[in-house]
Order: C-alpha cells, then structure tokens, then sequence
C-alpha cells in the first residue's frame, strides 16, 4: 500500500514538475512560465527538414521575392533576400540543428517577417500556443489634432471587449500589481530605461519576430499605429471598441518576461512600475506530449480547417468568391472566437472603451457601416471595418449584403440631403477581392471592371499547372485563362494570352518572369451587383479617413479611387511626430492576392503535379505559410512597376487626442468640417 501510494505521489510530481502541465493549470501565468512549455518541446531534424525544403519549394509562387531584394522607391524600404535567409536555415537543420523546436520555427519566422509583406507569414502554431498580454495599452495622443507632436499615453485595458481578458485583473493583483486603474491616462516617459517615443518608433522599425511582433507592413507608419491601442468595430456586439494593439497583446513570446514604464501620473507625479507579462493558453493539451501531439503536429482536429477550404473549392464556389487579399488579424482567432461566444456581461468599471456612435443609421451589415452626421447633416459616413465576414455569413450572401446595404444606404443619405461621404477604412484588414470591387461599383459603377490588372509569378512547376488547366479547361485553377479578361475587359480565349509563353524580365538583376496583364472576371454583367447606374457622389465629394492600416483589398479598393477619381484622405495617428515621416492613407500590403500552402497543393493537386519533385509537399506540423502571389500594376506611377512601390501621400495628417481616439463619431464629425466646412 505504502509502495502504491509512494509511486502515485512520484507520478504527481513528474507531472506537476512538466513545464507544459504548470503552462496550462491556470487560466493566467507569468510569460516565464508559459515560455518554458514552449522550449520544452525538443527539435526533431527529421521533422524539421521535411519543413523547411517544402517552404523553400513555395518560394516559386512568391511574386515579390525578387522584388524585394532591394526597393526602387526609398519611401517603401523592401531591402531583404528571404531565400538566402531560408537557405541559412535550411544547413544549419542539416547540420547542428537548433536548440529547441521553438527556435527552429522562430527562426522560418523571422525570415518571412523581415519581408514587411503582411501577406508573407510563416506561423507554426507551436510558437502561437499562447497569447502574451499586459494590463495596458499605449495610445500616441495629442492635446489638439493639429499638434506637432503627440505623447505616448498609458490605458489601462482590462475592460477591453472581445480581446479574451477576463480573469486578467484578478491575476495582476493576485502576484502584487494591483495599482494599474489609477493611473489610466498617465504620461508614459519611458519604456524600459528609454524614451518612451523613441523607443516605440524602434520597436516599430524594427518589427522584429524576436520582439514578438510579425506579419508587418511595408513602412514605419502603420506598423507603429498596429502596436497602438485604436477604435475598431466590434461587429458581435455592434459597438465600436478599441483593439489592445499589438504593444500590449502578442501572439508570439515577446522577448523579454516583464515591461518597465515610467509615468507622470494624472496628478503630476512620477512612477516606474515593473509589470510581467501574463500568458494564456490558446492551443490544446496539458503536458508536453499532449501540447506536442494536439497543437504541434497535424491531427485530424487541426487539419479540419483545411480541409474545409480545399473542400470549398472543390465544392464548386466560384473562383471570384474565393480570391482573398487580407491579412492575419492583431490577435488569435481562438481569442476573439471565445469571447464573441461567451456571454457579455458589463465591465468590472466604466472604462468607456465601448462606444456606439449617436448618428442616424442608414444601414449595417456585418462589416459595413453608414451614417449621417448630427452636426454636419449634409456629410454621411461609409465604415468599411474589411471586406469579409467575421462570423459564418456565406460568401454570396456578404456580396449580396455589401452592394445592398450600399445601395439602400447612400440612397438614402442622398434623399436626406447628404451631398458628402466619408469612407472611414481605418485598420481595415482586407478581405475577398470581390467585395472591394462591388464597394468600387456602388461609388463608380461606370468603371466596368474596377481595380488594377495583374500578374502571376511564372516557374516551371506553375507554367506547367498553367498548360494542365488550358488543356483540361479547369475552371477551378487559377492558372486557367477563361477565368480572367484582358486590358479590353474581353475574355480571355487560350493560354497563349495570359501564360504561353511567359513574359521574361530582369528584376534587381535576377532574371524572371511573369504572366501577361490581366483583370480578374467577376462574371458576366458583373457591374449589375449594384444598382448604381451613375455615381451617387463625385470623386470630389468623398474623403477618405485613415489610420495608414490597410491590407490588400483596402488598398486595391482605395488606391484605385484614389489615382483614378481623385479622392482626398485624412489621416489620424503614427508616429509622435506629426512632420517625422509622411502618412500613406493606404499604408498596407498592396500585392493584389494571396495564397498559402493549402491552396499551392490544391493546385498541384489538380494539375496532377503533387508528386513532381519541384511541388512542396504538406506540412508534418501544424503551420501555416502564406504569401503574395500576385502583383498588381497600377496604371500611374509606373515607373516601379508594381501598386507595391506606389506611395500614395495623405492630403491632411493630424493627431489622435484624448477625446476623439476610442470616439469614430468625434473623428468624423471633425474631418467634415475640415474637408467641407462648418456649413
């Protein structure tokens, strides 16, 4: 009895003593804590070089690696050749290996992140088992919108809804950090030892996976707004809220287990506090094995996912449906999934982070908003939060919903005397291409097929998928040319006029090639999506307001209205300094489309190709890669060739303040009167 009690005890132990199993016991640890369940997973080269030469092989449908291997525009700084990093990685995964699997995974990482492509992510969900949060958010604010500068400024964000914190105040005070409410809109001095300004627009710069941060944009100013906390429509409750922002929420272990800030209190006073960063768990299992098994590797349950987009393309959804130009949202699916289902209940304290704006509502539809404005009832607002759902609303329905709800609603702002619209894109993520073209139709619909021609990347392997497609008409590949149209807006009828042959060209002395310009075809009569048969407002009479976060289809959409009708844009937020660096109102990734592995074996799949030895293979772990593998071509400034270089300047910046940063409507309300004036 007394040897079976002993052994029972012993094997307590060993599994309290797994640092997976003291991970996962908690709904909160320390980020030290969490951290060492991550390292405690042991790099495997068998597994790991199966990896990392089929993420080499899918370099081939990266559009833009040549491209970046060094900018031709200054104000975009692309200057990073990912294959030689990849290579690196590749021998010493041949040779001495890594010290950890997490260090090995980190290290794809980064090599990706360096592209400051938000469309070229490599994620192992390995190294995203967890979400590492701080009680506090930082917003750069102003006293005036006009001010020169403005100030890094403490808010505390434990009401902060839909971010997954509940329980996360209980646990600051539970390990002694129990004075964060009080100093709510505090001064921040410094971070860290270092100017607090000076040390954001660093970490902003820099955008290192080694800090925690991935998936960046392509220039300072929207990666730093990405790092700050910002209002953002919360299309569960209805509300606008403000999003943590990526300083005080990171999907990936941040570099360091705690944040020193000195303040100068809202009385005056001066206070350093060294703050943890607390971790939760957003992957599967309770012990090393069972994280390695359930979250690591491929499973039946993980790969669930995927299998549901191959089997939506194989379900015969249409092509145009499916084309997506977006990026990863600031934090886990799994976070935001579980509190959209948990029930709302009111904050702990009245934070005032949930705002709904008291206007006229002339229409709502899942991402889409409009309004009249109360103090400017001449001037509407059009928000695009993305272009794509965020709950299980069908691809068609959305469309359907999109072009109606635009209809009805400028309709209607019209015949209530609105001669103005504001078209409020601020963080807007992307989404299905198709939608940012239906919005172009409602605003222009003369522009019968709106948006900017594009190319594919050409190799052997994708020439070769190409030839399949013509030969066997599968209109379900996107290398098939009768799913696309010419400069013309005419169907295109054989191969020869999009891939057979190739276009060869030279780019940063490395020779490549690309398909023939193209349009996406969005079907016949596709400008019939709205019943727009003339533009309900003129170029001049729309503005666009902006924080700089636009993905893709934000900016195919914006950039297009832009350079085609002229539109001007107010720009909000950035770096401290008003005049440090120019705004893009269209800040984001501007590649047209992207893809990931999945859909690459799909195609190979397809075409028949997936054993050829140039195809990459599926993933032993459970990861994901994604990549631009379309370039667009804008039809002014071509003298940089793709949308990519295009730096489309803001017609007015201004700064965030206290009042108007979590308050869209005081936002809104203020660019009216600047733009068209108090009347």
């Amino acid at each position: 009895m007394y040897l079976l009690l002993l052994t029972a005890l012993s094997v307590g132990l060993a599994r309290a003593a797994d640092p997976c199993t003291l991970a996962t016991a908690s709904t909160w640890v320390t980020s030290k804590v969490a951290h060492a369940c991550e390292l405690n997973v042991p790099f495997d080269q068998a597994r790991s070089m199966a990896v990392i030469n089929s993420t080499i092989k899918s370099l081939q449908y990266y559009s833009l690696e040549n491209w970046f291997l060094h900018s031709p525009n200054p104000l975009i700084p692309h200057d990073v050749n990912v294959r030689a990093l990849l290579d690196t990685v590749q021998r010493t995964t041949a040779t001495t290996g890594f010290k950890t699997d997490w260090d090995f995974n980190l290290a794809i990482a980064d090599a990706y992140n360096r592209e400051a492509d938000g469309h070229t992510v490599y994620t192992a969900e390995c190294i995203e088992g967890f979400s590492f949060n701080l009680p506090f958010s930082i917003g750069t604010l102003a006293t005036s919108p006009f001010d020169a500068t403005a100030v890094p400024t403490f808010l505390v964000n434990y009401d902060f809804p839909e971010q997954g914190r509940d329980g996360l105040e209980a646990f600051f005070e539970s390990i002694g950090v129990n004075n964060i409410r009080p100093l709510d809109g505090s001064r921040i001095l410094e971070i860290n030892g270092v100017d607090a300004s000076s040390f954001l627009v660093d970490l902003a710069t820099r955008s290192s996976i080694s800090d925690g941060l991935f998936g960046s944009f392509e220039t300072v100013e929207p990666r730093y707004m990405r790092l700050m906390s910002r209002y953002s429509a919360d299309t569960v409750s209805g509300l606008y809220t403000q999003e943590v922002g990526r300083f005080a929420q990171r999907v990936v272990w941040p570099g360091a287990d705690s944040v020193t800030v000195t303040l100068q209190t809202p009385k005056g006073s001066k206070e350093t506090l060294t703050i943890p960063w607390a971790a939760t768990f957003v992957g599967s299992g309770n012990t090393t094995a069972s994280f390695i098994a359930e979250t690591c590797l491929v499973t039946d349950d993980n790969s669930a996912a995927r299998k549901r987009k191959r089997d939506l393309r194989a379900s015969g959804t249409p092509l145009n449906q499916r084309r997506k130009a977006v990026i990863p949202a600031g934090s886990q699916a799994a976070i935001r999934k579980a509190a959209a289902s948990a029930p709302v209940a009111p904050p702990a304290a009245p934070s005032g982070n949930a705002v709904t704006p008291n206007l006229k509502s002339f229409g709502h539809f899942v991402t889409l908003d409009v309004y009249q404005l109360a103090e400017h009832p001449k001037v509407g607002v059009v928000y695009l939060e993305q272009f794509e759902p965020q709950d299980d609303t069908a691809a068609q329905d959305y469309f359907d919903g999109i072009s109606d709800t635009l209809f009805t609603g400028l309709t209607a702002l019209k015949a209530a005397g609105v001669e103005h619209v504001l078209i409020d894109q601020s963080g807007n993520r992307g989404g299905f291409i198709f939608a940012g073209a239906i919005a172009m139709w409602s605003l222009f619909p003369l522009d019968l097929y709106p948006g900017f021609p594009a190319v594919f990347r050409e190799s052997d392997l994708i020439k070769r998928e190409s030839d399949i497609a013509a030969a066997t008409n599968d209109t379900d590949s996107e290398y098939f040319f009768g799913n696309y149209r010419d400069l013309n807006y005419v169907l295109l009828k054989n191969n020869s006029q999009i891939f057979d042959p190739p276009v060869p060209q030279t780019v940063n002395g490395v020779k490549d090639a690309f398909s023939k310009h193209f349009f996406d075809d969005f079907g016949p009569g596709s400008s019939s999506v709205t019943n727009f048969t003339s533009p309900p407002f003129e170029g001049k009479d729309l503005v666009f307001v902006a924080n700089s976060i636009c993905a893709s289809t934000c900016s195919i959409f914006s950039s297009y209205i832009f350079q085609k009708h002229g539109v001007r844009s107010a720009v909000f937020g950035g770096t401290p300094s008003a005049t440090a660096a120019m705004s893009q109102f269209d800040g984001g990734v501007k590649g047209s489309e992207v893809t990931d592995l999945d859909e690459m074996l799909f195609e190979l799949q397809l075409a028949g190709l997936q054993d050829d030895p140039a195809a990459p293979q599926p993933l032993p772990i459970n990861a994901d890669i994604t990549m631009n593998f379309r370039n667009a071509i804008p039809f002014i400034d071509q003298q940089d060739g793709i949308l990519e270089y295009v730096f489309e300047e803001a017609t007015k910046k201004f700064q965030f303040t206290k009042d108007n940063f979590n308050r869209p409507q005081l936002v809104w309300e203020f660019v009216a009167e600047e733009f068209f004036g108090k009347n």
